[in-house]
Formats: structure tokens, sequence, C-alpha cells
């Protein structure tokens, strides 16, 4: 049973509020109307603009971070209309980059609502619940941020709260600056939030916890190939967490916000609003309301389909005796569309999500954004290129891992050296981070996703668009951006000029 659910109508953009005085976020009935003039005067209420802080993150993750992430990777394409991010054809004028855009700053905007007016407060129950409710803001504001700056780089750096559009008018940001305020923010959540939560209103299991922090602050790091600090954070939360025997239970809600998950996107209501489309988005069309918008690539395509579908194929990149494969990826026994000479069962689908448990082919299960899977791969990572070290700690990590997954154990026999365990790493991650909206920022921070998708592209005589990339000032590898929505250059005359390459 969900514990912890979100608000379902909130805007910020309009001065009226919901007012949560219940024991779940995601009620669908308002209590109460709280003007803006005093949203900020009470517990209840600024935990009520706590919870709109967090509202983003059900569209975000119904299709459109999937879209810009895994059909921008080697593990998914599509054979539908929208191959935009899928050829690397995106536009400014894009839908799902507007969307993406718009999502993102109406968090932090919120977020900034909270910070700016938390001392208006006079009734908190108790000192740690306004240090939780700074320490969520200061969260959930990296979290928006590190998304944005890995899609868009350069940023308007908005961190007071928006009364007038002047507010909002800001140049770009660099990347450096953007990322030391991410830091900075999430420094300060680790400080200011609890260990757990014990229930009731504004302590509900599923808000980010000060581990939950050390998580995410490990992963911009490791984004950062700051590996030291990688290490130092990963060894924090080491044996905080656990992996989950059962890897599809990690997705199919009967163990969310356990020990395996430092964070979810916190879907269950009952209306399409609180509910992830995930499970009919990826099913096959022959399934009722199925649309199959994004396939496994497969290199047994050879091609054909109408978006990168070979090269680098998923379906092969898995090792037999995986128990992860059906659970990822399965055919459903039915027939090949894309290829009608081929046998039934030859198309693979993505099956990760697929939910027949809820109506309407909606599904309330919570989706994972921190893993604790994805924190050991990044132990390992950091410690590799920190030095290698035959069958050493790194190992440690990179096997717990596998042999949860029914893999045999990997030692200094079979990757004798630092190249072949940092690509040994490459290849779990892949697997264990499937269609988690994990895979193009893996591989545009390792500067290979041009060269990876260039693979896909010879299938189809493209090139892939090497003018849309930049020197990272961090890292100098080379990094791929997608390009700022057109309509921000109309509602932002400071925002400068556009990505290169658009």
């Amino acid at each position: 049973m969900k514990s912890y659910k979100y608000i379902t109508k909130f805007a910020l953009a309009i001065s009226v509020f919901l007012n949560s005085n219940c024991t779940s976020i995601l009620e669908p009935i308002p209590e109460g109307i709280v003007p803006m003039a005093e949203l900020y005067t009470s517990e209840s209420n600024i935990i009520t603009a706590v919870n709109g802080i967090y509202n983003p993150l059900l569209g975000l993750y119904q299709q459109n971070m999937l879209r810009l992430t895994e059909l921008a990777g080697d593990d998914g394409w599509t054979w539908r209309f929208e191959t935009q991010p899928d050829l690397f054809e995106v536009d400014p004028t894009s839908g799902p980059v507007q969307q993406v855009w718009t999502s993102h700053y109406f968090g932090i905007t919120r977020a900034n609502g909270v910070l700016h007016n938390l001392s208006q407060v006079q009734d908190f129950s108790s000192e740690e619940m306004r240090r939780s409710i700074e320490g969520q803001a200061k969260f959930m504001r990296a979290f928006y941020y590190f998304n944005l700056v890995r899609f868009f780089g350069s940023l308007p750096l908005i961190v007071e709260e928006i009364v007038e559009r002047n507010d909002a008018e800001k140049p770009r940001s660099g990347i450096i600056e953007v990322y030391a305020q991410i830091k900075a923010d999430i420094n300060d959540a680790i400080q200011l939030l609890p260990m757990s939560y014990d229930g009731g209103v504004g302590k509900e299991v599923g808000r980010p916890t000060s581990n939950s922090a050390r998580a995410l602050l490990s992963l911009v790091h490791l984004e950062l190939e700051e590996w030291s600090e990688v290490v130092n954070l990963s060894q924090g939360i080491y044996g905080v967490g656990s992996l989950l025997s059962n890897y599809s239970n990690n997705f199919n809600g009967s163990q969310e916000n356990s020990s395996a998950s430092f964070f979810e996107v916190q879907y269950g209501g009952v209306i399409g609003e609180t509910t992830t489309n995930k499970s009919i988005a990826f099913a096959p069309a022959d399934f009722e309301n199925g649309s199959a918008f994004i396939l496994p690539t497969d290199d047994g395509l050879e091609g054909e389909g109408g978006g990168l579908s070979s090269g680098n194929g998923l379906i092969q990149a898995f090792e037999d005796g995986d128990l992860r494969k059906n659970i990822i990826v399965d055919t459903y026994g039915l027939s090949n569309f894309i290829d009608p000479s081929k046998p039934d069962g030859s198309l693979y689908y993505v099956n990760k999500y697929f939910n027949t448990s809820d109506p309407r082919g909606l599904s309330t299960w919570n989706f994972p954004l921190i893993r604790y899977a994805e924190i050991l791969l990044s132990f390992a990572e950091a410690l590799n290129e920190l030095g290698f070290q035959a069958d050493g700690e790194a190992f440690d990590m990179l096997n717990e891992v596998r042999e949860n997954a029914g893999l045999m154990p990997l030692t200094s026999g079979e990757l004798s050296n630092q190249d072949e365990f940092r690509e040994a790493v490459r290849r779990e991650r892949r697997i264990e981070l499937a269609f988690e909206a994990k895979r193009y920022f893996d591989l545009n921070r390792w500067g290979v996703l041009a060269d990876v998708i260039q693979v896909q592209m010879d299938y189809t005589n493209l090139n892939f668009p090497r003018q849309r990339l930049i020197s990272h000032p961090i890292t100098g590898k080379d990094y791929h951006l997608y390009p700022l929505p057109a309509i921000e250059f109309v509602n932002n005359v400071q925002l400068g000029e556009q990505n290169p390459g658009y």
C-alpha cells in the first residue's frame, strides 16, 4: 500500500491553492482553498506548498523524460511518428522539449516560493518539521536543476521567489555556476533532512531523506568525474540500502519506497493526472490501448522500422542466464509487424512497466529515480577510475548487482585492467537501469554518445549532428545539448544565444 502521495491539483501560477489536511497527498477532492496571502502562514499550508514542488514529476516521467533519454540513447527506438529524438532531429519548437523545460522550472519556482517564505510560518510543530520542509525544497530544486543542466547546459539560474516578470527574465548562468548551486542545495539538504519519516501529515514515507540527498549528490559528482567525492558519499550509504531478490519488485508496486530505492515518483491516485501511462505506452498495439511508442533496439531488425532500431542492440547485450531479461523485455509471442517475414515472437517490447492490475490502462506504480543498485554501480565506477585493483572493492560492488541478477561474478581473470573493468560497469549499468531515463545521460557524460549513435545511424545513412556537441567545461568530454525551447527567447529577452547547431 502506498503511504505517500503527491497533490494532484496544484498551480502556483494562480492565486488559489489546495489545502491538504489528510494523510494522502494525492487526495483527489480538495478540502479547502487557500488564498495566496495565506499560503505560507501555517504549517499545514506550507506542507501543501511543499507537496506542489513534487507535482511536476508526475507528468515528466509519464513519457517526455523517456522520449528525450531512451530514444536518444542506444536502448530504445520508435517506429512511430515521434522520431525526432530518436534520429537527433529535435528542433527548438519541439513539444517534449518545451514540456520538460517548463515542468522543471515550475518545480524550481515552487521550491523558491517555499524557501523564500519559510520564515513567515509561526506555528511549526517542531524544529525538525521546519528543517525537513527547507531540506525538501532544496533537494527538489537541486534535482530539477540537475536534469536541466544535463539537457540544456547553461541556464537561467533562478533561486529567488518570482514576484514579477523581471524576476524570471535572467541571462543564462554557466554550467559551472549551475553545478555550484546544485551542490550547495544538496549539501544543505543532507544536513536538514531526517534519516527517515514516521508517518503523519508532512512525514509520509517516500519524501527524500538525508540519505536520498547523499545518493543524489553522489550522482552529481559522478556526472562531473569527481571520483573521490563519489567514493566518499557511496561509502557513507553503502549497506543502508539493499537489492531486491526479485528484480521486478522494483517496478511493480509491491515494494515501493523500500530500502532498494532512495527516491521515487509517487504515483497512485485514481485519476489520469496521478497515474502513469507507461504501461500502455510501452505495450504492444495488439493489447488494449497499447502504443509501443518505444521498442528495445535489436540487431536482428537489421535497421528496419523507421527509427534507429539496430546497432549496439539492447537485446544482444543480455548475457545468458540474466534473470532481468524477461522482466525488461518480452515478445509476448506476437507477430512481428516490423518484419512480417519473421516468425511470431521475434519482435521485442519493453515489458518492465506492463501493468494489468490497474484499470483503464493507467498504472499506479511508482517510478524509481534513484535506486540502490545505481549507487553500487556508481561506487564501482568511481573506484576503478581512481585506480584499477584486481579483485578489489570495485569488483565487490559490481558483483553484488550481477549475482542478484543470477549472473556469475567477474574476476580479474576476465577483467584484467582498468579499461576492461570500465566497459563491464558500463554494460551492467545499461542492463540494470534500462528504460529508467539513465542511458542517454550516461552515454553523454562518458563522451561517447556521438560514436555510439553513429553505429545505429550507419544503418540509415545518417550522420550524428556533431555540431550540437560542446566541450563540457568541467570534464572536457564531448557533450550533446538539446535546444532551448524557441518560445523561451520570447518569454525572456535576456536568454542570449541558442545552443550550438540549432
